[in-house]
């Protein structure tokens, strides 16, 4: 999933392939894409410890905006983005799309088709019409 990531308190934004991940409980941008985008992990000031199937990992959160364009408008949800504490061995690993928006959409996996369908349902998603 394509999403646009937002981190106001640091006035930086950039794009963000996300693996669409439902075991996540939250969202969580990895190092490769945070060193793509150039982010300066000195700036954060929140940490927090995760367990996942992994083991625990070091994070940050900050509050962040992510937007993901839809059939005939933009959607963004504001959340709190853990973000992954740089580690040699998580350079390879993609940032993960978890719960806290998959659930405020509709999915469909047809495994068959290969195909993955989310519909927005959520009221609490803001919406940007494009013109």
């Amino acid at each position: 999933m394509e999403g646009h990531v937002l981190l106001p308190r640091l006035d930086w934004s950039g794009n963000v392939s996300f693996i669409f991940d439902t075991g996540a409980d939250t969202s969580l941008l990895m190092p490769l894409d945070a060193q793509r985008m150039g982010i300066d992990y000195g700036l954060f000031e929140q940490e927090i410890s995760t367990l996942g199937i992994g083991g625990t990992s070091e994070n940050f959160v900050e509050s962040a905006y992510l937007v993901f364009v839809g059939d005939e408008a933009l959607y963004g949800y504001e959340i709190e983005l853990h973000i992954c504490k740089p580690a040699e061995e998580l350079m390879t690993v993609p940032s993960l799309l978890g719960r806290d928006i998959i659930d405020r959409w509709r999915v469909t996996y047809d495994k068959s088709a290969s195909e993955l369908l989310a519909v927005v349902v959520s009221w609490d998603a803001w919406e940007i019409l494009e013109e």
